[in-house]
């Protein structure tokens, strides 16, 4: 006889979640921060852009959106980088649903953090709280390649992952959005450009200029400093990054090109144009010519040289490498002169802090003013100084590769 006694599971099972009848369901991850619940799920951006609704700026009297005022040349650059990025990457949107629109049923509700679904009201659209551009962006592309190819058929096999907050409460929609941009970080441009390995620019400096160790003043990139954009004023890091970078492209192109998505694309048609092999040899010829200049020369041989440099002459300043890069630039434009000719001859110039060759471009010299007062020295900084500076330089190397020839 069988004495063991037959357990009743229907009765110790838990209830069947409710499943909201007629929604459209998504496979999510449901979690609370606080006393909100979250959800995170993945949609692919030719489904994303169709349940969100529009684009909601900040109004601070009516107390509604989230978004900061559009941004076109921002929008336009993103649906450019998913249109012609195959592997490209963009972080998690941040959208808002209401009670009405959607519900989380947990596969396991005693859980913190547990697998689920999100139950979507069909027709419901989502508040953007963050990703307002990614969102614009997608739907641009989506829109431009609606007839279908390969960029629409891409799209419609990836996943945006979207986080999804339970909560439709407009005033702390809008304190969420001040709390994401205050907490986020964004990298300097030193460490950012020198991660991006799709431009041509990043390419032929890191791995042939810098990894080469074929310039004495980068010392195999150890005298490059990519974890900020200035060295400090102790440091024995020659430049950043973004001003081996910039000064590069300044030589290549020289100053015509203002914009940063121009400059972009001006610095990667000439070394399309120019070819590899003959872009790495100008940079190469500039750079092992700044490194042969008499006062970084004498810095690579001392020890704690770079601080004196930087103490007692300007070719540690940004300001004047990219001068001397603009100079070399048009100087070199002129029929019969090389890299290194015109390098040659900015040896001779005059670097010193104390000398006078970029008084009224990067230093307005002491002066008296108009009742007798003596005026201090003050250093000009910015664009228009530093250009001014690459116009003086241009004239002594050209004076300097006068006198040279003359004396030939």
């Amino acid at each position: 006889m069988d004495d063991s006694i037959e357990t009743n599971d229907a009765a110790t099972a838990k209830p069947r979640p409710r499943i909201p009848y007629g929604r459209v369901a998504y496979p999510a991850i449901g979690y609370w921060m606080g006393s909100r619940r979250m959800v995170t799920t993945v949609m692919s951006p030719v489904t994303y852009v169709g349940t969100v609704g529009q684009r909601e700026e900040w109004d601070p009297l009516e107390g509604t959106g989230t978004n900061r005022k559009e941004d076109k040349a921002h929008r336009d650059g993103i649906a450019k980088y998913i249109e012609e990025t195959e592997d490209y990457v963009l972080n998690s949107i941040l959208v808002y649903y209401g009670a009405d629109d959607a519900e989380f049923v947990s596969d396991d509700p005693d859980a913190p953090i547990t697998m689920g679904t999100l139950y979507v009201r069909p027709g419901a659209k989502a508040k953007v709280g963050d990703g307002g551009h990614r969102t614009s962006a997608y739907g641009d592309v989506i829109e431009a390649h609606r007839h279908g190819d390969d960029v629409l058929e891409r799209l419609m096999k990836a996943g945006q992952p979207i986080i999804v907050v339970l909560d439709d409460d407009q005033t702390r929609r809008a304190q969420d959005f001040t709390d994401l941009q205050n907490n986020a970080k964004t990298l300097n441009a030193s460490i950012a450009q020198s991660m991006d390995r799709r431009q041509e620019i990043n390419r032929i400096l890191l791995e042939d200029v810098l990894k080469g160790a074929k310039v004495p003043v980068f010392e195999g990139g150890k005298r490059v400093e990519f974890l900020s954009d200035t060295p400090g004023k102790l440091s024995q890091k020659m430049m950043g990054y973004k001003t081996l970078r910039y000064a590069t492209g300044t030589l290549l192109i020289g100053t015509g090109v203002r914009s940063t998505r121009g400059w972009d694309e001006s610095v990667g048609a000439e070394i399309a144009t120019a070819g590899h092999a003959q872009t790495l040899q100008r940079v190469l010829d500039f750079w092992n010519g700044f490194s042969a200049l008499p006062d970084v020369a004498a810095a690579l041989s001392a020890t704690g040289g770079m601080v004196k440099l930087r103490e007692t002459t300007w070719l540690a300043s940004a300001n004047v490498i990219y001068a001397l890069a603009a100079a070399v630039h048009e100087v070199t434009s002129d029929a019969g002169v090389s890299i290194t000719q015109a390098m040659d001859a900015a040896a001779s110039v005059d670097f010193a802090r104390t000398g006078s060759t970029f008084h009224t471009t990067l230093v307005e010299p002491a002066h008296q003013d108009e009742d007798g007062n003596w005026i201090k020295e003050k250093a000009l900084t910015g664009r228009a100084a530093w250009e001014g500076a690459g116009a003086v330089l241009a004239r002594l190397i050209r004076r300097n590769l006068t006198e040279t020839a003359s004396a030939a």
